[in-house]
């Protein structure tokens, strides 16, 4: 039988990671993340021998964080797409240069991941051992972000990876009729629990504020992920003309650049191109001097405010009543971002020895702050639409697995597609189930 077995990602956000075993014993793993909160940062260990592949969905470092330590022990293919890979090696190497987690691998094993991979596009359908195929999907997610529709031993399997089904700026959406019909269903659940508002409205009221701030001289900081939020919130201003001052900064600016030289995964590079050469990339830190002294947009990594570039303008924003700062991706619990989001008051610590720095703040806001929630992951109506309208070979047999959310929502989510007739669980980490 096949052997699905959940080595991360089990209800919790992070280190998904997924192995996927034949009758004859041939392993694929899906993704290689990792999580941030604890010790336990790398997926379960399990046992990898026959492994023929790895697939990654896409390059957000919970789901490829941890794909270098493969590499320590084999040399399997990699199967991603240029993008996904060029933007994992960007994320993956800061996260070796500058952790103080002593991760088990460094940059000779990222090297040998980059040795290994091979380009698969969207539809292709991938042999990897006998009886055994991978095809990726459009996710909707990011750029780059797919699917991963498995064959094994005759049986159809459907991991989601992180998806969204509805418009935004940067990407198209994920389309279920993409799908064939499935045996298993593999899908995220981070928002399972939650309806995002219209995102038309949201849209709106974000550019409305926007420009009221700047054009009374104020500055507008706008802490955003450094893939794939920083560049939706770019093409937001464009969207809606909007004519101040730009300023990108860190990983942002990195980001940017790299999506440029990619132009067939970005939904309308014309627009993407248009609005860059209106901003104004920062390349060095006496730079930011200038730009708190200028009113305008100022888009800066990270997006919950726990470091980066937009550590530098905080200060100078949160004292400014005619400024504001606003967030555009999720906060999670404990974060500065969500913090200062709950109470009005902005705590960060941070010490680097080695580069002589010490921050140490707490900042009741005196600008305006807000949340805008430009999510590019499914919400709770389009995760039991998309569920819905997917088809399966088996009506006895219509398996699903939730995963990629907090406990509450994966298992909430598996206890409702239970009682619309799904076949559904939401597996804890170490579980193996047969099909």
């Amino acid at each position: 039988m096949t052997k699905i077995s959940f080595l991360g990602s089990c209800r919790e956000v992070g280190r998904s990671c997924i192995l996927v075993e034949s009758n004859s014993g041939s392993k694929c793993l899906l993704d290689y993340g990792i999580r941030f909160n604890n010790d336990n940062r790398l997926p379960l260990k399990a046992d990898l021998s026959n492994l023929k592949s790895i697939a990654l969905t896409h390059s957000h470092v919970d789901h490829s964080g941890a794909l270098p330590f493969i590499y320590k022990t084999h040399k399997v293919p990699f199967f991603t797409n240029s993008i996904s890979l060029e933007i994992a090696e960007l994320l993956i190497r800061d996260m070796i240069k500058i952790s103080k987690f002593p991760y088990p691998f460094g940059f000779r094993e990222l090297d040998l991941l980059r040795q290994n991979s091979y380009f698969l596009k969207n539809g292709i359908r991938q042999k990897i051992d006998d009886n055994f195929f991978i095809t990726f999907i459009d996710a909707g997610h990011i750029p780059g972000s797919v699917s991963i529709l498995l064959e094994v031993d005759n049986k159809r399997i459907f991991y989601s990876g992180d998806i969204n089904t509805q418009k935004t700026n940067l990407i198209n959406p994920a389309n279920y009729m993409d799908v064939p019909e499935l045996d298993a269903l593999i899908i995220e659940s981070t928002y399972a629990l939650k309806e995002h508002p219209p995102r038309k409205l949201l849209e709106e009221k974000f550019i409305e504020k926007v420009i009221e701030i700047t054009e009374n001289g104020g500055k507008v900081l706008i802490p955003a992920f450094g893939v794939a939020r920083s560049q939706e919130a770019l093409l937001i201003l464009e969207k809606y003309n909007y004519t101040g001052k730009i300023f990108i900064d860190g990983l942002a600016r990195k980001v940017s650049n790299i999506y440029l030289e990619y132009p067939e995964f970005i939904k309308d590079i014309k627009a993407f191109r248009k609005i860059l050469k209106k901003a104004e990339f920062i390349l060095k830190k006496k730079d930011r001097l200038h730009v708190k002294k200028s009113k305008g947009v100022i888009i800066s990594p990270s997006g919950m405010l726990k470091g980066g570039a937009a550590i530098d303008y905080i200060e100078t924003i949160l004292n400014d009543p005619a400024s504001a700062v606003y967030l555009v991706g999720y906060q999670v619990e404990g974060s500065p971002g969500r913090g200062l989001l709950d109470t009005g008051i902005f705590e960060f610590k941070e010490s680097r020895k080695k580069k002589n720095m010490f921050n140490n703040f707490q900042i009741e806001a005196k600008c305006d702050y807000d949340y805008f929630d430009f999510s590019s992951h499914a919400d709770s109506l389009h995760l039991y639409k998309y569920v819905e309208n997917l088809e399966f070979r088996n009506k006895n047999h219509n398996n699903i697995f939730c995963i990629h959310g907090d406990n509450k929502s994966t298992t909430t989510f598996a206890s409702e597609l239970v009682k619309k007739g799904y076949n559904s669980v939401a597996p804890e980490i170490g579980e193996i189930y047969k099909l």
